[in-house]
């Protein structure tokens, strides 16, 4: 029998059923003005295009020509459970008849009659409906800018700005493709909350169309400007070493490309390391000669893999605190420093290692200034060493340390630009230079180089990335040898030789000698492969049952040879019984590119159309015309994204401009786009 209720409980019950009645009265009164917002999208897009054909007749309407827009504002009171008192139909007679008016109108229509009292079935079903909204709202993917990112917003001033890399927006589509199996992921400078629900993917390259170009004509964007509300500035490549989309193609194109990565490099984090170009985005930075010759592309005779690829990307050398010539707070902080060549060659395989360590002393400024430098080369030979006296008195001289005291202090002259324009000289203009954490180095010497080796980056033995080992550590566990055991300070001569003997151990075995985080990888990924056999290829991404994680490519023209080369990778990763993973798609004109991926945009997990923005376009007299046709192009291929659909726009720089602008923005069901707060600054 079932148990009687108290008056408490019955009057509680009836109290939730009231609040659920009210709350059922908000989802009509939202969904209907999500309706009704969206009808008056259509009204104005329908009248933009109606100007555009010809002009209305003045005589058409009694408006004058305006466009009627209703008030957005919303009553405070529309959701107050309806009283049949006396007392509240006093109050609303007593209210202005203005009130009313804007009341009934701010929605779009009629309010809806809110209900008073819910049976208990209906009680039941607004419960369900409200868990499954819930959820479908906690599914929502987002993206959050962290304080890298938002440094780079073009929100950000100028002076204080400082750009995201084309490596960044790679590590975003990494992770929207491959999700928390990717080794790149975007964290850096954003965080992409549920992955899992993104529809799609959709980038759209703009090759010839810089920061300048959008900045310049911004105003002409309309549709642009509100579709995005994440816009960036991003550092590209320079422009005769290969587009954009050569660049972000780098990135595993399917789940089945990635596997065959992981079955050649024993895990998709060593293929990342061994496929990069850390020097890309270097060569825009530093002044860096063209290469004019493949020469020096065989290995090192002493190497088993590139010395290359253990260079430090620009994206990296940020993360560590590496003086760099980047603008914005950086450009500030460095201004004072130098180059160590005044220009420099292309690194290659066969370019030369040099050991650096330097020491410091603490000085009456309150920070630590260079007293002792050291360098040696590949044969362990001291090619340099000087004390230097700092430019302010010191005060302590960190002896154990430093190994600096002041009798050894007492007649050095040598001052620190006499020691920068000898090293300038003893380099050669393609050197690497290698260092524990060598950011330090540098900033003592205040002097600015792209190749550099940090063995506190790639070797970790704690296998936590931001966990850093100390040269000691490491000279004991893979050199088997002891230093630093000086009671009178470190001596920096030793300390030099002992990265350089990493360096070239390393050099000796793989790219995963060293690197606990790489080595777990390998040995996780050769323990599931052990278990499961061809299974893996199954098991590996279990998203992958949800969408065929195929990628297709519309380009203007034909396709350039090195992305052709890229697809046909992905092409031999793929079992000849599968469907064809990439496909391409060569189109005349950028109006076939826009109905092409409206086609094709549905069925692939990531599409990438490449279309040419000829700079010829924005001169002075044509600039706001070209800018209106690339506004209408964006607004287009923004209609073809699907609900929880990840946009991507890159305008690629010009020849004029190297600086492009990244622009993101997620679809939402009423067909505006969404992004989340910023995150807060974290540690």
């Amino acid at each position: 029998m079932k148990e009687q209720l108290s008056s408490k409980q019955q009057e509680r019950n009836e109290k939730k059923k009231k609040k659920m009645a009210a709350l059922a009265n908000l989802m009509q009164l939202n969904d209907r003005d999500r309706v009704h917002e969206a009808e008056l999208a259509k009204r104005r897009e329908a009248l933009l295009k109606s100007g555009s054909d010809g002009a209305a007749s003045p005589n058409d309407d009694d408006d004058g020509g305006f466009v009627t827009v209703c008030s957005k504002r919303k009553p405070r009171n529309r959701l107050t459970i309806k009283n049949t008192s006396d007392e509240s139909a006093a109050c609303d007679a007593d209210e202005p008849k203005i009130k009313r008016s804007r009341s009934a109108e701010g929605g779009g229509g009629d309010l809806p009659d809110p209900v008073s009292t819910l049976t208990e079935e209906q009680y039941k079903s607004l419960s369900a409906e409200l868990r499954r909204r819930k959820r479908e709202l906690e599914d929502m993917p987002g993206l959050r800018l962290r304080e890298m990112g938002q440094r780079a917003s073009l929100e950000t001033p100028q002076d204080v700005r400082t750009p995201i890399f084309l490596t960044d927006i790679q590590h975003l589509l990494m992770s929207a493709l491959i999700g928390r199996n990717s080794p790149c992921a975007p964290d850096r400078w954003c965080s992409l909350d549920k992955w899992l629900s993104l529809s799609h993917s959709v980038v759209v390259i703009l090759e010839g169309l810089s920061l300048y170009h959008y900045l310049s004509n911004e105003s002409r964007f309309e549709a642009t400007n509100r579709i995005f509300n994440t816009k960036l500035e991003m550092l590209l490549p320079p422009q005769d070493e290969g587009k954009i989309i050569d660049e972000i193609a780098q990135i595993p194109l399917t789940n089945v490309q990635a596997q065959k990565l992981i079955d050649e490099h024993g895990s998709l984090e060593s293929a990342v390391e061994l496929n990069k170009d850390p020097t890309l985005l270097v060569k825009t930075i530093f002044p860096i000669e063209k290469q004019t010759c493949k020469d020096a592309l065989e290995l090192h005779p002493d190497d088993k893999f590139p010395r290359t690829k253990l260079l430090l990307s620009a994206l990296q050398m940020v993360d560590e605190g590496y003086p760099i010539p980047l603008q914005g707070e950086l450009h500030s902080r460095f201004k004072s420093f130098v180059f160590t060549k005044k220009r420099y060659a292309p690194v290659t395989d066969r370019s030369p290692m040099y050991g650096v360590d330097c020491e410091m002393c603490r000085t009456i400024a309150g920070v630590n200034e260079l007293t002792r430098i050291s360098i040696v080369d590949e044969k362990l030979e001291t090619v340099y060493e000087s004390l230097v006296r700092p430019i302010n008195k010191i005060t302590d001289y960190l002896t154990q340390y430093s190994g600096i005291t002041a009798e050894l202090m007492e007649s050095v002259t040598k001052q620190l630009f006499e020691v920068q324009q000898e090293v300038s000289q003893l380099l050669p203009a393609d050197a690497i230079l290698v260092g524990q954490s060598l950011n330090s180095d540098l900033n003592a010497l205040k002097m600015m180089h792209p190749y550099v080796i940090d063995t506190s980056v790639c070797f970790n033995i704690s296998g936590v990335r931001k966990r850093k080992s100390k040269l000691k550590h490491l000279a004991q566990t893979f050199l088997k040898e002891q230093i630093q055991e000086n009671d009178d300070g470190h001596d920096s001569i030793e300390d030099s030789r002992a990265t350089l003997k990493l360096v070239k151990m390393k050099l000796a075995n793989s790219i995963e000698f060293g690197d606990e985080i790489l080595t777990q990888r390998k040995r996780i990924h050769e323990v599931v492969r052990a278990s499961s056999g061809d299974s893996i290829k199954n098991n590996l991404f279990a998203h992958v049952a949800k969408r065929d994680k195929r990628t297709a490519i519309v380009t203007v023209g034909d396709l350039q040879p090195r992305l052709k080369e890229v697809i046909q990778k992905a092409e031999q990763a793929v079992p000849k019984d599968n469907r064809k993973a990439v496909h391409v798609h060569e189109v005349s004109s950028p109006k076939e590119a826009v109905r092409k991926v409206n086609e094709i945009a549905l069925e692939h997990a990531l599409t990438i159309a490449n279309l040419l923005v000829p700079e010829q376009d924005f001169m002075l007299e044509t600039a706001e015309r070209a800018a209106t046709k690339v506004d209408k192009l964006i607004e287009r291929l923004w209609n073809t994204v699907a609900h929880n659909g990840l946009f991507l726009v890159l305008m690629g720089g010009s020849a004029e401009c190297t600086k492009g602008v990244a622009k993101i923005a997620i679809k939402r069901l009423n067909g505006t786009n969404e992004t989340s707060a910023p995150l807060s600054v974290q540690d």
